[in-house]
């Protein structure tokens, strides 16, 4: 194999397949990628076999077809520190020669021969979203799904297509985000993606994109493309929980809140919330919100500041880690606060179509 091709356009492409490259494995031939030229271009591949990307670079001046394995991370830290425009790359015997801007490299590879094939998605469900809507809507809902592998069930976004609408939630059972985006499609399907997935799919997705998201699902696993890239996940069988019912259907209290003052007031609340409980409690009184936060070891904060309130007020104990994470995936200037007593959920509306739910703290 020998190619000529525009070093950036490969080296993007080299870090959307690394993504998913893992970083332990009892197979070592899966910490690397795979290069495969032919008359239209290369194509790049890389899995951890529950899931894969591809990338298709058809801007390469192809000298001679084939097939190179290359070490991932050797491979995207080489590219990172080039500085030439073009780069070459010519491969001979499981040995890959890298040439740029005057310097010499060669990575040893294995047989490509070895290197697992690509999943084929069984024939399922499709629909399209546009790029910019998938990127949104997966920045609004990945912060808020558990971490923690013993809660397995709910790790990962729910994918929810019906009615023209495709909703994206995740939830950690203290906090619950939804983002949605209507479609012109009566497709309908209910899926588990598994988080690393979607961060992923984030990162191979342009900010401004006019492009399109198909998303096809099968029983197992959904594929999504976008343009010339893309990612295979498998899907986690697992029953998200019923997330509507979570939803508050009334509010005694709601307050309008420029989001640039929430979230340095409660910043500076925070600082001195118990690190072994991190709680503000929030009191809503004629036209202010008060926040207080209490450490035995540090001191105390009291901040208010000044908002927009209707209904009869109140109070409530919230987690600010949850709500400052919350609000930096948040585009408005305005966000709005719903709220009841102490015993039930605060909402948050975020943005037209990204709501979210946090869980109070009782018993403080």
């Amino acid at each position: 194999m020998k190619i000529l091709c525009d070093r950036t356009a490969l080296q993007e492409a080299v870090n959307v397949v690394s993504s998913v490259v893992p970083v332990k494995t009892t197979k070592p031939i899966l910490h690397n990628l795979l290069v495969r030229a032919d008359s239209d271009g290369i194509v790049l591949f890389a899995t951890d076999l529950e899931m894969a990307a591809k990338v298709r670079l058809d801007s390469v001046k192809v000298s001679k077809q084939g097939t190179v394995l290359l070490p991932a991370r050797e491979t995207s830290a080489l590219l990172r520190e080039l500085s030439d425009p073009t780069v070459t790359l010519e491969s001979k015997d499981q040995r890959c020669r890298i040439e740029s801007g005057g310097g010499s490299f060669v990575l040893l590879g294995e047989d490509p021969e070895q290197y697992p094939e690509e999943a084929r998605l069984e024939s399922g469900k499709k629909l399209e979203v546009p790029a910019t809507a998938m990127l949104r809507m997966i920045k609004e809902t990945v912060f808020a799904a558990a971490r923690e592998e013993t809660r397995y069930a709910i790790n990962g976004v729910l994918v929810d297509a019906a009615g023209g609408c495709v909703r994206m939630v995740a939830t950690d059972g203290r906090r619950l985000a939804i983002s949605y985006e209507n479609v012109d499609s009566k497709t309908e399907f209910k899926v588990v993606v598994p988080l690393r997935a979607l961060n992923t799919l984030a990162r191979a997705l342009p900010e401004d994109s006019k492009e399109t998201v198909v998303i096809e699902v099968g029983p197992k696993q959904a594929l999504f493309t976008c343009g010339r890239t893309q990612l295979v996940s498998q899907l986690l069988e697992t029953r998200f929980p019923d997330y509507e019912g979570v939803l508050p259907k009334s509010a005694e209290t709601t307050v309008e809140i420029q989001k640039a003052v929430l979230e340095g007031a409660l910043r500076r609340a925070a600082i001195l919330s118990a690190s072994d409980m991190r709680m503000v409690r929030f009191e809503v009184g004629e036209q202010t919100l008060r926040m207080t936060a209490e450490s035995s070891a540090r001191g105390r904060a009291d901040v208010s500041i000044d908002v927009d309130v209707k209904g009869a007020g109140g109070s409530i104990n919230l987690n600010p880690d949850y709500i400052l994470e919350a609000l930096r995936a948040c585009e408005l200037e305005q966000v709005r606060l719903d709220m009841s007593d102490d015993s039930m959920p605060a909402k948050f509306t975020l943005g037209e179509s990204f709501t979210y739910v946090v869980m109070p703290i009782s018993g403080a």
